[in-house]
């Protein structure tokens, strides 16, 4: 008999980073890995479509915060965050900004905005193990509660422009609101 189980698992850290270099965990607990995860590793092992026949329209590179999440939202069939946060909301962010489309069950949701992953902090840890971090510096996200995140892969349905991005791993968290205080460091570990 075959088994057709996923075996892909993940797990997640939130640190509290103190200018003094002192690190603090405020939450550490596995993931829920989503249907998105599946669509996009099944397209990627069946060569891809449209404008997803690269590599990187796979890539698990970007990511939304939140708050408004859920323990009710940490379910497979999860594919949207339960309160994304907007441009606006995370301030003057430390990293890259990216607006496009992700695809939830069977609805677009447009123009929504992204954090991108640098590569230099997407490391791969063993042959089956990818971490990710996602550092949200002193002055990114103040003063907003945050209770959630989730990662996406680029394009892996092969929209043209703009890409359409699914949710591969999605937590709900201990509420933290974010001050000029401290920065956060999300530490996720996806073993394949």
């Amino acid at each position: 008999m075959l088994d057709y189980s996923n075996d892909v698992k993940g797990y997640l850290e939130v640190i509290k980073v103190y200018p003094d270099g002192r690190e603090e965990i405020h939450f550490s607990d596995e993931n829920i890995i989503t249907s998105g995860m599946g669509k996009t590793l099944l397209n990627a092992f069946k060569g891809g479509t449209g404008s997803a026949s690269a590599v990187d329209a796979f890539q698990i590179i970007y990511f939304q915060c939140g708050s408004g999440g859920s323990v009710g939202l940490q379910v497979s069939t999860t594919g949207a965050l339960g309160g994304e946060l907007a441009e606006v909301d995370y301030g003057t962010a430390n990293f890259e900004l990216d607006t496009h489309n992700y695809l939830s069950s069977t609805t677009t949701h447009t123009n929504k905005v992204f954090g991108v992953i640098p590569f230099p902090y997407i490391n791969k840890i063993s042959p089956t193990r990818v971490m990710y971090n996602i550092f949200l510096g002193d002055n990114a996200c103040d003063g907003v509660e945050l209770d959630e995140i989730g990662l996406f892969s680029k394009n892996p349905i092969g929209t043209a422009s703009p890409e359409t991005s699914l949710l591969c791993a999605y937590r709900y968290f201990t509420p933290l609101t974010k001050a000029t205080s401290f920065s956060v460091l999300f530490k996720w570990t996806i073993e394949f």
